[in-house]
């Protein structure tokens, strides 16, 4: 048996948290013993669904300061010793050298995912570079990259070579609708059948700018009056979200649905789905998208673009509300067009992030 610990942030409805917590079974079939860290100040609201996988839920926030850290570090390394875990999994960007360290000091194998693409400024650049370079030079730490994106800034911009093992999805949970499903989830959430519906998955933040989505609706809505906009998703800018719907007098085209448990269903009701963000590391919203064969419009920035390096399978666009709005409305009027998309999309998605696979990858890093 394998004793495997995974630390995180705040655990939340987010793409690493969500797909190690699909992966479970497969890791477990491998030989894993699962536990996962909560580093945050508060224990996030998706702890419960690891550990109905089977992970044991740590609560250990990671302390301000730099004496109250070192105690930490002390006792991680005294924790990690008693409890004899083989494989430390780091996925906090703070906690990337700290717990690499404690990890070498305990006798433990290090990995560290890096799942975004990062930039520092100029005076914190050689900082940035130094910590990178003693956690795996010094420490040990294996260094994984989730996309081509985040792969090619590590290598391009901090001259770190890394592992690249792609992102998985939960195709058994995320796959095709099958015939007049669409319509009787349409009507299970009150949505009219021939109503234009676009959907976002994520959480709120400047990062996302979800506010662009929202700004493209008066032009949406010129031309198809009843559309409604599937927000899913909460953070720190949902109420600046909330209060410019209201300012633009999109009450009641935009449906604020929050966390969702069957994003399916969501997915299965929506027309288009949207991703405007600044950058990303390869995001599973996306991905799931894909593997329900809805047609999607990303903003052609890192991690995005990436869907698009084999062949169209999304529509790539300018960082700009107003092509938004015209390239769904384009969209949506085209049939043809959007099965050359979905088509490209499945086919790519499976190829590329399909789950046992990129699991079983993952685990040949741990055992090397």
């Amino acid at each position: 048996m394998m004793k495997v610990i995974h630390y995180l942030y705040e655990l939340k409805f987010s793409g690493a948290e969500i797909m190690y917590v699909d992966a479970a079974p497969i890791f477990q079939k491998l030989g894993c013993d699962l536990s996962v860290v909560n580093t945050a100040s508060k224990l996030g609201e998706y702890s419960s669904h690891f550990e109905k996988a089977g992970y044991k839920v740590l609560f250990r926030p990671y302390p301000k300061g730099y004496l109250k850290r070192w105690k930490y570090y002390i006792d991680t390394i005294k924790f990690l010793k008693k409890e004899k875990y083989d494989v430390v999994h780091i996925h906090s960007s703070a906690l990337k050298w700290g717990i690499s360290y404690c990890a070498w000091i305990a006798g433990c194998k290090s990995v560290y995912t890096f799942h975004n693409v990062f930039r520092s400024h100029w005076y914190s650049y050689p900082w940035h570079w130094w910590l990178r370079w003693s956690a795996k030079h010094i420490f040990g730490c294996t260094f994984q990259t989730i996309s081509d994106s985040v792969y090619e800034n590590e290598k391009n911009y901090y001259h770190n070579n890394t592992i690249k093992i792609y992102n998985w999805y939960g195709c058994a949970r995320f796959y095709p609708a099958i015939p007049n499903e669409k319509y009787k989830v349409r009507e299970s959430l009150n949505i009219p059948k021939d109503s234009l519906v676009i959907i976002s998955i994520g959480g709120c933040s400047p990062i996302k700018r979800h506010t662009d989505i929202i700004k493209s609706l008066p032009e949406i809505i010129k031309v198809f009056p009843n559309m409604i906009y599937l927000h899913l998703g909460e953070g720190v800018s949902l109420n600046e979200e909330k209060s410019l719907v209201k300012e633009l007098n999109l009450e009641n085209n935009v449906r604020f649905c929050g966390n969702q448990s069957d994003v399916r269903k969501y997915l299965i009701a929506s027309d288009i789905y949207v991703m405007s963000s600044k950058h990303e590391g390869i995001p599973i919203t996306t991905i799931e998208a894909m593997g329900t064969m809805i047609p999607s419009i990303l903003y052609n920035v890192p991690g995005l673009r990436d869907f698009n390096k084999e062949k169209e399978c999304s529509e790539l666009i300018m960082e700009d509300y107003h092509i938004l709005a015209k390239t769904i409305i384009e969209l949506y009027r085209n049939k043809e067009r959007q099965k050359y998309l979905i088509h490209n999309a499945k086919k790519f998605v499976d190829q590329n992030f399909y789950m046992e696979i990129n699991v079983k990858r993952i685990f040949e890093l741990y055992k090397k």
